[in-house]
């Protein structure tokens, strides 16, 4: 709240004619109360402006379709956990064909029919946990709609 140049008692900056305590003209020297257009201050053409809230049924589709690539993760700006998430996909299912092919001695098909199902399986349970977890938020700290 400014305050009067001559007796220096807080006043109202609509009170800039007189000053309501000692009665002293133009009390707030220097004090503008002019008002600025808003509306010229906001750039409409900004990346910000034009946010779409990410889609929590996509993600969940994404996740159902080819959650195993990462995809879910770029679609909602979390790039590094994206490249994560398909490397390790790719680790889990190479590892478990390995061990289901060269340790319980499967056919070769099953050796890779199994573990692509496994994968397929944790990608749908992350994609559940999308759809119905409420506060979760995309790359960009925006709730996920």
């Amino acid at each position: 709240m400014p305050v009067c140049r001559n007796c220096n008692s807080r006043i109202s900056k609509f009170d800039k004619d007189i000053c309501p305590v000692c009665g002293a003209v133009s009390p707030l020297k220097g004090v503008t109360s002019e008002t600025i257009e808003v509306t010229s201050e906001i750039d409409i053409n900004s990346k910000d402006f034009n946010f779409k809230p990410k889609d929590r049924n996509i993600v969940m589709l994404l996740f159902t379709l080819i959650g195993f690539t990462g995809i879910p993760f770029f679609y909602l700006k979390k790039n590094k956990l994206g490249l994560i998430w398909s490397i390790g996909n790719i680790v889990l299912i190479s590892l478990i064909a390995l061990l289901l092919i060269f340790v319980v001695q499967l056919d070769l098909i099953w050796g890779i029919i199994v573990p692509v199902i496994i994968s397929y399986i944790i990608n749908i349970g992350v994609g559940l946990f999308y759809l119905f977890k409420s506060d979760i938020k995309d790359g960009r700290g925006e709730f996920i709609r």
